[in-house]
């Protein structure tokens, strides 16, 4: 063998040795964020659950969603008294769906172009809520911004359906929650 060819022979190796190093590792961190996940979602059901059991309400359908600070929002709703729960780490907010008044994604754009500020900008009869869903500056174009952006439009699909009509409320919770269980999977 030549020198060009121990060069690259030992380019090879490293590069073999560095992608299964990032394979590893990639796996350890997504089951890390898994579990930080199910842990933040698990904090805000009980909490929820509380303040069902306070408010003698019966929350039948749920949608967590976790922003880029891993601090999650749990959204809740009890069709049969027609009322809606926002759960937060610090905060739970009982809305009647006759209350709501609109619900909008919105971002800021910086001047170079990149997204910042995802959030949700919930109206309602005595309130206006701003939810946070991406603090962080993003590129449009990432997979995590669209990722982010989706979750906000979710949120704000599901909030409108409830205001403008309950029963059809629950067929979109229907399949937005088999697209949520398939996404907890990855």
């Amino acid at each position: 063998m030549n020198v060009l060819q121990y060069i690259l022979f030992v380019l090879l190796v490293l590069m073999t040795v560095f992608n299964i190093y990032i394979l590893t590792i990639g796996k350890k961190k997504r089951k890390q964020a898994a579990a930080a996940f199910k842990q933040t979602l698990a904090y805000l059901e009980n909490k929820t659950f509380d303040e069902m059991k306070k408010r003698k309400l019966h929350f039948s359908e749920k949608h967590g969603y976790i922003n880029d600070l891993n601090e999650g929002i749990l959204l809740t709703f009890d069709h049969e008294k027609e009322m809606m729960g926002i759960t937060l780490k610090e905060a739970f907010y009982l809305i009647p769906f006759d209350d709501i008044l609109s619900c909008k994604e919105r971002h800021d754009t910086l001047e170079n172009g990149k997204w910042t500020n995802i959030g949700v900008e919930l109206e309602t009869k005595e309130q206006f809520l701003t939810l946070l869903f991406g603090s962080r500056k993003w590129k449009p174009t990432s997979t995590l911004a669209k990722f982010i952006i989706s979750d906000a439009e979710e949120f704000c699909s599901l909030v409108n359906a409830v205001s403008n009509n309950p029963q059809k409320a629950k067929r979109l919770s229907a399949n937005t929650e088999g697209q949520e269980a398939g996404r907890q999977k990855k």
